[in-house]
């Protein structure tokens, strides 16, 4: 039982230093929260998450069978697309607010709903992101598959895990000299995200 426990944890773990690192999720969870506030990047996080706790049901289910269709690269391609209309909904525009004069105007926030939507879409489109939790979790799904509870558990734990991950590194991004920073140097920051969030979305279509 604790060598079972101890490839969940691991698997868990894994996934949680993968909020850190470069990817679209990551980087429209981050710009959110520092350019709207804890609340909405929770709400950008969560949509993602409901779209990661689906992406792990179907490697747990289907597994590599939908990525073999003649009709996934379609998948790809709007994918790609829904990335390139992040990254030119993010990008500065030309009558937006100076950096200074940010800091006294009000922040103009997005619903919601919209946002845990728009989190939703960036995940679920987020090929990459299936493939990964298929790589995490190929070896412990195959190592105990006469467990039938094994799948649930681990796809259950990755939802919850997280989620926990996202309230630390957006709570994180709400420190004062972080926030700061953001105010100096936004459009330097956000036309960064979106350069990167188009870098993605070139990427899927060429490999």
């Amino acid at each position: 039982m604790s060598e079972i426990i101890l490839s969940i944890l691991s698997v868990c773990g894994m996934m949680v230093l993968s909020q850190i690192s470069p990817g679209p999720d990551v980087f429209f969870v981050f710009r959110t929260s520092l350019a709207q506030g804890y609340k909405r990047g929770l709400a950008v996080a969560f949509g993602i998450n409901i779209g990661a706790f689906i992406q792990g049901v179907v490697v747990c289910t289907l597994g590599a069978y939908v990525l073999e269709q003649r009709w996934s690269h379609w998948l790809i391609y709007a994918a790609a697309a829904w990335l390139t209309y992040l990254a030119w909904k993010i990008f500065p525009k030309p009558h937006s607010a100076a950096a200074g004069e940010l800091s006294s105007l009000p922040a103009e926030k997005e619903s919601i709903p919209s946002l845990l939507l728009q989190g939703f879409l960036c995940n679920i489109f987020n090929i990459k992101c299936l493939l990964f939790i298929m790589s995490l979790s190929a070896n412990p799904l195959r190592s105990h598959a006469t467990l039938s509870w094994y799948a649930p558990a681990l796809v259950g734990s990755l939802f919850i895990t997280n989620m926990l991950g996202w309230c630390l590194w957006s709570g994180l991004l709400q420190l004062p000299p972080l926030r700061a920073a953001y105010l100096r140097h936004i459009r330097f920051i956000d036309g960064f995200f979106a350069l990167f969030l188009f870098v993605f979305a070139l990427l899927l279509i060429v490999h």
